[in-house]
């Protein structure tokens, strides 16, 4: 089975397009699990109207952002495979299909695949250009949007850190130490970007009170941080430089506090 965790918040005109793609997919063993982080929208009618019982729904009672709508879904996930699926976007009808072929043929633990993006057409990720396997080093250098399936025994009790929004890496990047990737050079899934909404609120701009607080968080994460280091040695020298000067903020602020 393939779990399809799907968080959604008030995407009531969006959202049916994005379900119906994964209802008419051809690979039917699946488990659709859909995240309503506290729609006030019309989105509770519409989850209210899906029949088919592989779709199972999950409410928090008010908004608690994507991450934690995405760790929601990934406590429940039954399925040997995992994927997830934003509220705006659709998958193509072959695409389950086409990405578990590939495991099966490859020996592959993680799949990623492209996109295309909903005005131009074109792919969104950037990277390899061909099928081919991809290391922990090459996966951390992909950028655009990309997509793919991975083997639930690669999470385990890993998840996001609620405490970081937008920082999704911190998962991925501890996966890819231990997962054997391949990359599909199809366009498997459809990026819309035609709408200015998002699954969360939309953000606002962060204070230096607020980044302060996210690097020193990361700076907690030495597994994150290990596979930084390896993977993208640039990202981890910016990223460090970042955490120390948070830190020297936080502990400044402090002993302002105590004077």
């Amino acid at each position: 089975m393939i779990s399809v965790v799907l968080p959604t918040y008030n995407r009531a005109t969006t959202l049916p397009r994005a379900v119906n793609s994964v209802l008419r997919q051809s690979f039917p063993d699946w488990e659709l699990i859909i995240v309503d982080d506290g729609s006030t929208d019309d989105t509770p009618q519409f989850l209210a109207s899906i029949r088919d019982p592989r779709v199972v729904v999950y409410r928090h009672p008010e908004n608690r952002g994507v991450t934690a709508a995405k760790n929601t879904g990934l406590d429940h996930i039954r399925g040997d495979w995992f994927t997830m699926l934003d509220s705006d976007d659709e998958m193509t009808s072959d695409a389950l299909a086409v990405m578990i072929e590939c495991a099966t043929r490859t020996g592959a633990t993680a799949i990623t695949c492209n996109c295309t993006e909903s005005v131009t057409g074109r792919m969104t990720g950037i990277g390899p250009t061909q099928d081919g396997r991809l290391s922990a080093d090459e996966a951390a250098r992909c950028r655009g949007e990309h997509w793919g399936l991975t083997k639930t025994s690669l999470l385990g009790d890993l998840r996001f850190d609620e405490r970081l929004p937008g920082f999704e890496s911190t998962l991925w990047l501890k996966i890819n130490r231990v997962a054997r990737r391949y990359y599909l050079h199809r366009a498997l899934r459809v990026y819309h970007t035609e709408g200015a909404d998002r699954v969360t609120v939309a953000g606002r701009q962060a204070s230096i009170t607020d980044k302060v607080r996210v690097f020193c968080v990361l700076g907690e994460d030495r597994a994150y941080l290990e596979a930084l280091r390896a993977a993208y040695p640039r990202d981890y020298r910016r990223t460090m430089l970042r955490v120390w000067l948070a830190r020297l903020l936080r502990l400044a602020a402090f002993r302002s506090e105590q004077w």
